[in-house]
């Protein structure tokens, strides 16, 4: 697995350090024999004087600064061909030379990549002028998709490559942060490419009022929605430190399963991710492992830390923990997605767990991932009646409840987990009395 991903690193490095820059050079040398600039002196002077304001003037979105220049790019390709979208990047290329920390290896890289977009562009818009039929306005928003998308495209190769990420990966965070506002900026650069076709330069006065407006009005809806997002980490903030203390009054009520709610969630964790949930549900099913024994705050003392054997009734009552912990949730509004984890972490998949009867998938699947990380802490877990049973003879309990009493599919992941870890760092897992305040809240966000 090693030597593959070696291998694909080192393809992407020969595509990217070598390809980019053949490719910028070729198309570079090729487009510059038509700028003719006595010629054409107008037209570059006016595509450099708007890069230069392009540059200046970014629309901010979220956590990202968007330049215009690609509109500026994409409007010349549509009116004068490649060689003016070469050039308008050429003048961007240096311009963000100069003002930033310089790599020449990287800025060469960079406009390869810019320079194979606006390749495919112009090739693509020439092709379908020749059919003749095509309306402009279906041509140039699929000439829009189509440079949104080579250039994220390539650009994402670019990045991946450089900070050792996969490549999609890397294009779907870029895709996720700004497409709809790089589409619409694209579009609008076709709007006004015909605007500019149709009735003359003097229309471009009206499409930088167009742009100076949505960069003004997007950096205003970004500040609001900043302040916003400030306020909500407060709240998680203080949902972290709510959920802190319920873990500490949990484990407090039961003297002899200290540490209890920590670990199960740590399994339940490891459970999570070793069959590929999102990083989100992971998290809630960690949180729903702090809190699958909320319910407890409202069992007696008498009967949870009662050293004997429980009677029919006490069993009934220690029962009702996790309908009590339900309903505090419940009741609080929130943290509702680990209402599961709380009324269902003792369903069985044979339908004779408690409080409902589920059974099979119709147990939530945190619940069962917690059942099985519930039930081997409480047998390899010391109790003052009893020492806790060997790992292996709990994984043995495991493997025979297995399509009973657990899920048998994350049985199996469970037991792999298990046996895959060190034996010195499974008992010190095993051995977790508490974890500190800073080291939950930092595990939970």
């Amino acid at each position: 697995m090693r030597q593959k991903t070696d291998y694909a690193i080192w393809i992407k490095g020969i595509v990217v350090q070598v390809g980019f820059v053949i490719a910028a050079i070729y198309i570079f040398y090729t487009s510059s024999s038509e700028w003719a600039v006595r010629e054409h002196w107008g037209v570059l002077s006016t595509y450099t004087l708007l890069t230069i304001f392009s540059c200046f003037a970014p629309v901010r979105i979220s956590n990202t600064i968007l330049t215009v220049n690609n509109a500026v790019i994409f409007s010349g390709i549509l009116l004068y061909g490649v060689w003016v979208g070469v050039w308008a990047a050429v003048i961007e290329s240096l311009i963000i030379a100069f003002l930033v920390r310089f790599n020449p290896l990287k800025a060469i890289i960079n406009i390869g990549q810019l320079l194979m977009t606006i390749w495919t562009v112009a090739f693509l818009k020439d092709w379908i002028e020749s059919f003749g039929t095509v309306s402009p306005i279906i041509s140039d928003l699929f000439l829009a998709v189509v440079y949104w998308f080579v250039n994220l495209t390539l650009c994402g190769l670019g990045i991946s490559y450089f900070h050792q990420m996969t490549w999609a990966r890397t294009v779907k965070m870029m895709a996720k942060g700004f497409t709809s506002t790089y589409l619409l900026l694209l579009i609008l650069a076709g709007v006004g490419s015909r605007l500019v076709e149709s009735y003359g330069p003097l229309t471009l006065i009206p499409m930088m009022i167009a742009f100076i407006t949505i960069s003004y009005v997007f950096h205003h809806y970004y500040d609001n929605l900043q302040r916003l997002q400030q306020k909500v980490e407060e709240v998680k903030s203080f949902n972290h430190n709510f959920l802190t203390t319920m873990a500490a009054s949990i484990d407090a009520r039961d003297r002899y399963t200290s540490g209890h709610s920590q670990r199960v969630a740590y399994w339940g964790r490891e459970i999570a991710r070793d069959i590929g949930l999102s990083e989100r549900k992971v998290e809630d099913v960690y949180i729903g492992g702090i809190l699958h024994d909320i319910g407890k705050i409202g069992i007696e003392d008498e009967i949870l830390n009662k050293k004997g054997k429980l009677t029919p009734e006490e069993y009934d009552k220690i029962k009702q923990h996790t309908v009590i912990g339900y309903e505090i949730i419940l009741q609080a509004g929130m943290f509702n997605e680990l209402l599961p984890a709380i009324r269902s972490h003792h369903e069985r998949i044979d339908g004779r767990g408690y409080p409902d009867g589920l059974a099979g998938d119709k147990i939530p699947l945190m619940a069962r991932i917690l059942a099985i990380s519930d039930a081997f802490d409480a047998m390899v877990a010391d109790r003052p009646y009893r020492k806790g049973l060997p790992v292996e003879e709990a994984l043995q309990e495991i493997r025979r409840g297995s399509g009973t009493q657990f899920d048998p599919i994350l049985a199996e992941h469970f037991i792999r987990i298990v046996q895959r870890l060190p034996y010195d760092e499974l008992q010190s897992i095993i051995g977790i009395e508490s974890i500190p305040q800073k080291q939950l809240q930092e595990a939970i966000r």
